[in-house]
């Protein structure tokens, strides 16, 4: 291990209410009454922390969404914890007034019994339990909340329930972290700011949290929502107060493997250990984790940590079910993180989850927003805290914004820097993500800004279709249906010209009608094979094709099976840890495209290249397919615009879309 530099990002606090004891911005959260409010503040700042007092003290109705479900199920858990311990709630009372929306509670109703859940769910938009006073509060991945408002089938009784009963229902519409918003994921979020915005029946206000400082007004703006309507809440750090982080030493080391650096520091870990403290650590790679353990077991049982006191943390382990509990660490989403002497994770913990962890070793992520998300779970509250951040000449030369960052560390070497100064410089290229720029023109039509707005577009037409908005509503949304909805409406009407031609007509519609189901696609979000260890009768746990066929020799060696359930299984014998490759193979991830003018699909590179690759294919003024260009311009040039605008492209191989993302 070479410490190649160090400094201390300082202790800092925030103020607090004299009544509330809440800080300034947490007040603000409960009260101020703009409808829609863009709050950033350092992690464990207690930006979610606001809307559980909206709950206690004002008796109010909350949906927060969140990006994970293990983000999810800790807010859930801390949730119930802390109403039952710190606000005197019975346990009935408590569990009975809070909602998870998720698809692994999806699975505990469905073993416990429910059969209609899409009912339980439409039912709870306007209460979970109206039979007993007090707050409530929904907690939500975004692809539920988009399923239940763009549910396929009308419940009983319930068919008109849909995204204007949310804006009367609930008090406040959160989005936590909203800086992970992929541009299509601003589908939902767009939609609900903007009725917010039009709609005076509206009782919602809505809230975007994150620890990052970025603008979004761009894409607001784009939504034709006013600047009046937006208010800007920042916390101002202060000097004393409730503390938020201790001291918190960097140090950037360079080593070979995570393994050698925890090795050189077994006694900082043991030490912890024996002080009641957590130890978390964080890879950035799924494949060197799993490679890992062996190893990381070694290193546990060397500090004093017994058998299943550690807690493994990523997609694999978090999946994990089945008969086998031979392991060393515990897995799975239903653990508790608080209960366990090490954590061992990816990127998974990186938001909203809360260790009693002053020693951490971490990599530093694929973004800079990995980084601060990362080091931010250490020292909560009046501690001090360690954090080693681990890399080699390969980390160091492929991150342009890591060398960055370790150039600015080493020209504060062993100095005291302020929490601002590093958010300042880590969130320098998130910042330049959202940054408004032009609405026309080609080269800005990749601009986040853009494509957000008009993903938001696309989502509000394909919600003016839906069953639970006809009649008024329907009209409502019309009559506010902003410019970037009109655009992509426009767009599809040309490109559905083409449905009348007789050779290439079918193309035509197949492609406009799975290009409108984009809309439902909040996420990327790959579908996983399940495995089963030990010829069944061990584990199943989820991964993706492509992670198997890069890591393992399992779909090389053993045949791909269709379960009873109609999801695709692969058996092995033993363990995932006995079919690694020795080294990881380098395979392409890639996508059928189709298009509006040709039932033939081409095969394209799945990669940050994927629109222009379609675009440059879609193009081509050679064969058969060429006439297209001559017959109809208007609406080729059309089907080209959509797709550069929205970056949206349709998949001959896409998952049906679900509640999870995909089913």
């Amino acid at each position: 291990m070479e410490i190649t530099t160090e400094l201390t990002v300082a202790r800092h606090c925030v103020g607090q209410m004299p009544d509330s004891g809440l800080s300034p911005l947490q007040q603000r959260l409960v009260d101020d009454p703009a409808k829609i409010r863009i709050a950033h503040a350092p992690t464990g700042a207690g930006k979610s922390y606001a809307f559980e007092r909206a709950m206690i003290d004002k008796g109010e109705r909350i949906l927060f969404i969140v990006p994970t479900r293990r983000l999810c199920q800790n807010l859930a858990a801390g949730l119930l914890d802390a109403l039952i311990k710190k606000h005197g709630w019975t346990e009935a009372k408590a569990g009975s007034k809070i909602a998870l929306w998720n698809s692994d509670e999806r699975q505990r109703l469905i073993k416990a019994g429910e059969t209609r859940i899409n009912t339980r769910r439409v039912r709870e938009i306007t209460d979970i339990n109206d039979a007993v006073e007090g707050g409530e509060m929904v907690i939500a991945v975004p692809e539920v909340v988009s399923w239940v408002l763009l549910r396929y089938a009308p419940e009983k009784g319930l068919s008109d329930k849909g995204v204007f009963d949310i804006l009367t229902a609930f008090d406040h519409i959160v989005f936590d972290e909203f800086h992970t918003i992929s541009p299509r994921g601003f589908g939902l979020a767009g939609l609900f700011a903007k009725l917010v915005s039009e709609y005076t029946g509206a009782r919602a206000k809505i809230s975007f949290l994150s620890a990052t400082p970025v603008d979004i007004k761009p894409v607001l703006k784009r939504l034709d929502i006013t600047e009046n309507l937006i208010v800007e809440i920042e916390e101002k750090l202060t000097p004393e107060g409730r503390t938020v982080h201790g001291d918190v030493h960097l140090l950037f080391c360079q080593s070979d493997g995570m393994c050698s650096l925890l090795y050189e520091n077994v006694d900082l870990i043991r030490k912890e250990r024996e002080k009641g403290r957590q130890v978390v650590v964080i890879y950035d790679k799924l494949s060197d984790l799993q490679r890992d353990k062996p190893e990381l077991e070694k290193i546990c049982q060397k500090a004093g940590i017994e058998s299943k006191k550690g807690l493994v943390i990523d997609s694999i382990d978090d999946s994990r079910s089945g008969r086998d509990d031979s392991g060393y660490f515990a897995s799975g989403r239903h653990q508790n993180p608080e209960l366990f002497e090490i954590l061992i994770a990816t990127a998974s913990v990186e938001m909203g989850v809360t260790f009693r962890a002053d020693l951490l070793f971490m990599e530093p992520g694929f973004e800079a927003m990995n980084f601060l998300q990362r080091y931010g779970r250490a020292a909560r509250g009046d501690h001090d805290g360690i954090v080693f951040v681990r890399y080699d000449d390969m980390i160091f030369n492929k991150n342009k914004w890591f060398r960055r960052f370790v150039k600015w560390a080493q020209r504060h070497p062993g100095q005291l820097v302020q929490i601002n100064d590093i958010s300042d410089v880590l969130c320098e290229k998130t910042k330049k993500r959202f940054k408004d720029c032009p609405e026309d023109g080609k080269k800005h039509f990749g601009k986040m800004p853009n494509r957000a707005a008009y993903a938001a577009g696309l989502y509000w037409n394909v919600l003016m279709d839906h069953f639970s908005n006809r009649g008024h509503r329907w009209k409502h949304l019309r009559t506010c249906q902003p410019k970037p909805a009109k655009t992509i409406f426009s767009l599809l009407e040309n490109i559905r010209e083409m449905e009348k031609d007789q050779f290439i007509g079918e193309a035509a519609k197949s492609w406009c009608d799975r290009f409108e189901l984009e809309a439902r696609t909040l996420r990327d979000i790959t579908k996983g094979l399940r495995v089963l260890e030990k010829n069944g009768n061990g584990d199943c746990f989820q991964a993706s094709e492509l992670w198997l066929q890069r890591n393992t020799d399992i779909l090389e060696r053993y045949p791909l099976l269709v379960a009873e359930d109609g999801n695709e299984e692969v058996i092995i014998p033993g363990r995932l840890s006995d079919h690694f490759l020795d080294d990881v193979q380098f395979v392409k991830a890639t996508c059928k495209a189709i298009f509006p003018h040709t039932q033939q699909t081409v095969l394209l590179n799945d990669d940050a290249f994927l629109v222009k690759a379609w675009c440059s294919e879609f193009s081509k003024k050679e064969g058969a397919e060429s006439l297209a260009w001559s017959i109809h311009p208007q609406a080729m040039n059309a089907a080209l615009k959509l797709v550069q605008m929205t970056g949206l492209i349709v998949r001959d191989d896409a998952e049906p879309v679900s509640e999870t993302g995909v089913i």
